[in-house]
């Protein structure tokens, strides 16, 4: 498969995960502070197990220009770029200010258990999956942010909860910064592996790719459905 039809075909994974009704719940949950420290919590877990999936994925590929792209990748993550010169887990230590959320209630979050099934299982693929399905079922996690994408089923998630925090808790951008910059951000990470599995995905192995980059979406499903019935029962 060439790089246009990797991005049409895993694209319509992503965009499976945005048809679902787990998101489309999530989504129709009027914002409160509560409902927001949930969120934020449990993405603050998700962010911090993505730095340990990533490495899995580079430990088990053997091809150094494909190493090289994801270390480049988690230094933007875990280091700095554009967006923020402490890494990306500071974007949410900050956005948490704003809703009252101290550093050391995000560092020690308790994950909800759909959160702890999520990372257990995400792992498992990052670390026991052939290497180009597991870069497939981590990359396209990037693309749940891409407006390119899915601007015609009402945005990337960041984008949506830029604007439903900004009606519901009147935020303003600056008090929103991991919304704006993943908006962006994962814009420019979704371009990054398309040309790694053209590349290194042979003949036949298409079809095993593309199931574990849906698996990896309806983990997504059970992380985010998690989240919309504990933010559902908050005040």
């Amino acid at each position: 498969m060439n790089a246009q039809e990797w991005r049409q075909e895993l694209g319509e994974c992503v965009r499976y995960l945005f048809r679902s009704s787990e998101m489309e719940h999530f989504y129709s949950i009027a914002m409160t502070t509560q409902r927001a420290r949930i969120y934020l919590l449990q993405l603050s877990l998700y962010v911090r197990q993505r730095r340990n999936f990533w490495p899995q994925v580079a430990a088990n590929c053997p091809e150094f220009d494909v190493k090289q792209r994801i270390l480049s990748h988690e230094y933007e993550e875990l280091v700095e770029d554009e967006h923020s010169k402490h890494g990306h887990l500071d974007l949410i230590f900050r956005q948490g200010k704003e809703v009252g959320l101290s550093l050391d209630e995000i560092v020690n979050a308790d994950p909800l258990p759909t959160t702890t099934a999520a990372i257990y299982a995400w792992f498992w693929i990052a670390r026991n999956r052939p290497w180009q399905e597991a870069i497939a079922a981590s990359t396209i996690a990037e693309w749940t942010n891409d407006d390119r994408l899915l601007g015609d089923l009402g945005g990337g998630n960041c984008s949506r909860l830029y604007k439903i925090w900004k009606t519901d808790l009147n935020l303003s951008d600056a008090q929103m910064p991991n919304f704006t910059a993943h908006s962006k951000a994962d814009v420019k990470h979704s371009d990054m592996f398309i040309d790694v599995l053209e590349k290194y995905v042979g003949p036949g192995r298409e079809q095993d790719v593309l199931k574990t980059a849906k698996e990896s979406m309806d983990i997504h499903r059970a992380y985010f459905g998690g989240m919309a019935q504990a933010m559902s029962k908050a005040p």
